[in-house]
This record gives structure tokens, C-alpha cells and sequence, in this order.
């Protein structure tokens, strides 16, 4: 509750703990993680975007009725990794079958029902292996195959909350390092980008 009434109130226990002489470098870190992890929820919100409208369209095309609901839907699931995209596909599934339950079975319903599961799998695949690296690497400056690499790593070691996880905490771990561990050639690499946009 009072973290909600004061906004700041987290940061001020922050600064209230850290010695002087690494005020500077809490404050530089407080404020980059900030913006990076704005960046990183604006993305999330683009990766949405682009899935739903990816889905609607391909079934549009294909004829489903709500598919513009049944792509918001994919869209939305899609953040949960692992089952989210299986169960958007599964509701999609449902949705465009009990919806068109009129049509043969062999001829028509089967064929739709196949189509419907390409659109899906053709989307994921996009999302996977490049709407989620390039965009969300892009927004917390972080190269694709770093983004690829850690996610991967993380859902190893902690599954679907690992996943989630992943992006957000190694964007502060990079901002953490660059401040206390730049003298480190590896640390520098993997910060570049982000040092590039501060000033001097």
C-alpha cells in the first residue's frame, strides 16, 4: 500500500542504505533500469500488437468469424511462455470450429480447422524467432542472440518463470555491472549499447 501511495518511497530506502561514495552510481542505476525496463513493457505491448494483428489477419483470410477477438486473445496468451501460445492456439481452435459447426466435417470443417492451426504455428514461429529477439533486444538494447541466449537459459534453469523474468532482471544485472563492473573488457561488450546513450 504505501509503496503505491509513494512512488518513490522504494527509492528513497534505496538511497537511504547505499554509502556516499556510491550514490552516484545507485542513482545512474536506478534511473537507467527505469528506462530501459519502460522500454522493455513497450515492447511487450508492440510483441501484442503484432501477434494479434498477424492472427486476425490470417484468419480473416481464412474466412473465421471473431478473428480479430480470437487474435487479441493469442495475443495476450502469447506473453505466458511455453503453454500461453499452446493455449491461445487451443481457444482459437475451438472458437473457429464451434463457430462453423454447419459446414461437412471431411470437406470443409477439417481443412478449416488445419489452416486455422498453420496460421497459428506460422505466427508463433515469427514471434519466436524474430518479433521477440529483435523487438525486445532492441528496446532494452540488448543484441537479439544475447536475447535469444538468455531466455533459453532461463527457462533451463526456472521454467516458465524464468521466462518471464528473464529480459527485466538481466536488463538490471547489465545496468548493475556497467556501473561497478566496467572494468571488465566482457562487461564493457555487453553494455556498449547502453553507454553509448549516456552522456559524457
Amino acid at each position: 500500500f504505501f509503496f503505491l501511495k509513494d512512488g518513490r518511497l522504494f527509492q528513497k530506502m534505496i538511497f537511504s542504505l547505499t554509502p556516499d561514495e556510491h550514490m552516484e552510481r545507485i542513482k545512474n542505476i536506478m534511473n537507467d533500469s527505469h528506462d530501459l525496463l519502460t522500454r522493455y513493457f513497450v515492447g511487450v505491448v508492440a510483441q501484442i500488437g503484432i501477434v494479434t494483428i498477424l492472427i486476425s489477419i490470417g484468419l480473416s483470410i481464412l474466412g473465421v468469424e471473431n478473428a480479430v477477438l480470437i487474435g487479441f486473445l493469442a495475443g495476450i496468451l502469447n506473453l505466458i511462455p511455453y503453454i500461453g501460445p499452446i493455449i491461445g492456439m487451443v481457444l482459437g481452435l475451438f472458437i473457429a470450429i464451434t463457430t462453423n459447426l454447419y459446414l461437412d466435417f471431411h470437406d470443409a470443417l477439417l481443412p478449416l480447422s488445419l489452416k486455422v492451426l498453420v496460421v497459428f504455428i506460422g505466427v508463433q514461429l515469427l514471434d519466436n524467432f524474430f518479433t521477440q529477439p529483435v523487438i525486445l533486444g532492441n528496446r532494452v538494447k540488448a543484441h537479439p542472440l544475447e536475447i535469444f541466449i538468455v531466455i533459453s537459459i532461463a527457462a533451463t534453469l526456472a521454467g516458465i518463470t524464468g521466462m518471464i523474468l528473464a529480459i527485466p532482471v538481466y536488463t538490471i544485472l547489465r545496468v548493475v555491472a556497467r556501473e561497478f563492473l566496467s572494468k571488465f573488457k566482457v562487461v564493457r561488450s555487453l553494455t556498449r549499447d547502453i553507454q553509448e546513450e549516456k552522456p559524457h
